[in-house]
């Protein structure tokens, strides 16, 4: 029989975040929503955005208004504070708007995941300036743009975890994707830096590098035609699967579910990763390592 004392001490584990003020870009579907509602699950308070608009650049769908509102809603449902709001991670007035929404309504950022993401496809030479502009503006800048007005919540309390979502292409390149692979280059960049900044008061900044993810992202034509070579091959979700399982070392995994990445993001951001600052962990059933 399981004693009272043992189901409160776990329960207590299981709420590493109670009351912390977490801020999650990119959060309407996809991975952030992931994040959100394991954050949610550990007691946090929740400011979440996402632009929530369609870029034209994009060959899948982005997140709506109404993913925003039922997202909110789950985590109310859950007994948790909740700011959301429809912001653009490039737009910087916007996001220190909501950064001071924040410090008002719930207190300053404990933690901060700057998640929001995009990509098209295109070699190099035949990729045009809107595509190179929204992805690096939103993979890079908005990154940037979600650690600037955030981290002056940390600084007077020398206290804070920071997580940006780099990616495998972070680490190496990608046929097609060059404005995504310099942009998520560049997150990595970024994280090294901050940590260093940032190590004078306390607060730890790292990153994500994700393989492949059951998410939108990963699962429209536009992707399944790149894995097969260009439009008009075998491109189905089917073959993705078998290329993707062919260049990971797992060779079983598929697309890796949103909560595997969740899992890491809330170690990094749990007290139990006190001693990792300027680190860029990949989650890629070894894709990385071939």
């Amino acid at each position: 029989m399981v004693s009272v004392v043992s189901i409160s001490v776990y329960q207590a584990a299981r709420q590493r975040f109670q009351q912390k003020v977490v801020f999650i870009t990119g959060a309407a579907h996809g991975m952030g929503r992931a994040h959100a509602l394991a954050f949610a699950r550990e007691g946090a308070r929740l400011v979440i955005c996402d632009a929530c608009r369609q870029y034209e650049s994009v060959p899948y769908p982005l997140a709506t208004p109404e993913e925003l509102a039922a997202l909110a809603g789950e985590i109310e449902g859950m007994g948790n504070a909740v700011i959301a709001a429809q912001c653009d991670v490039t737009d910087l007035a916007a996001m220190q708007a909501l950064a001071e929404r924040a410090r008002q309504e719930l207190g300053p950022i404990d933690i901060v995941i700057a998640n929001a993401g995009i990509y098209s496809f295109a070699p190099s030479w035949e990729m045009s300036e809107q595509q190179w502009d929204e992805t690096l503006n939103v993979d890079l800048k908005g990154v940037w743009i979600t650690c600037k007005v955030s981290i002056p919540h940390m600084l007077p309390r020398k206290s804070g975890k920071i997580i940006c979502i780099s990616s495998t292409a972070g680490v190496k390149g990608v046929h097609s994707l060059s404005h995504y692979v310099a942009a998520k280059h560049g997150v990595l960049g970024l994280v090294k830096t901050l940590a260093i900044e940032l190590a004078p008061y306390n607060i730890n900044v790292n990153a994500i590098c994700p393989t492949s993810v059951d998410t939108d992202m990963c699962k429209n034509q536009a992707i399944y035609d790149a894995f097969a070579g260009g439009p008009g091959q075998l491109a189905t979700y089917e073959h993705m699967l078998e290329l993707t399982n062919q260049i990971n070392l797992f060779p079983d995994r598929d697309l890796l579910p949103p909560q595997a990445i969740s899992e890491v993001v809330l170690w990094l951001a749990s007290d139990e990763a006190r001693h990792l600052t300027g680190s860029a962990i990949p989650v890629d059933a070894g894709y990385l390592t071939r």
